[in-house]
């Protein structure tokens, strides 16, 4: 490895020399020749420090885990939400109501004759306790939906920030260095 010395023209500029350039005539930043002094004479010349490089690091396999754990978190997360925002948007769930108990026990006695025929041929035909707990059962399920759709969005952005907490850590621990 070529030693670097602090050659000095007649004009004061400093330049560097390496010891493999001893005898030889070069150009200056100035762009004026300047000889080089013989290898022995360049050894009485003040040497010039190496800047230290600093020391490149490698990933190491647990950054890289952290990393691609960290990425599929995020991406599944964003997946997720999206998909969740594209089934159910926010407008289609509309909080089932509750039916007002007056409706429910409605007074029998102020009924028309038509209407106590109406419901007789409901509550008598064969699917009438089908029908009545079918639309229960959509009530119940769009409720349902409406209420844990806030937890998995929930969910979903905690995943995305622990996700980008985790690709963040892969490039902020250090890794193996080089040598």
């Amino acid at each position: 490895m070529a030693q670097t010395y602090l050659l000095t023209t007649p004009d004061g500029e400093e330049v560097h020399v390496e010891s493999s350039q001893a005898g030889e005539t070069i150009t200056t930043a100035d762009g004026k020749t300047v000889e080089v002094p013989t290898l022995r004479e360049l050894k009485k010349l003040p040497l010039v420090e190496k800047e230290e490089v600093p020391v490149r690091r490698e990933w190491s396999v647990g950054q890289s885990v952290m990393f691609v754990v960290g990425l599929l978190l995020l991406m599944g997360c964003l997946v997720a939400s999206v998909f969740l925002y594209r089934i159910t948007p926010l407008e289609s769930l509309d909080k089932a109501r509750e039916v007002p108990i007056e409706l429910i026990e409605g007074d029998v006695q102020q009924w028309t004759m038509q209407n106590t025929l109406d419901f007789w041929a409901f509550a008598s035909s064969g699917g009438a306790l089908n029908d009545m707990r079918g639309n229960a059962v959509g009530d119940r399920y769009v409720l349902g939906v409406y209420e844990s759709r806030q937890t998995f969005l929930l969910l979903s952005v905690i995943g995305v920030v622990l996700g980008l907490v985790l690709m963040g850590g892969a490039f902020a621990f250090p890794g193996k260095s080089r040598s």
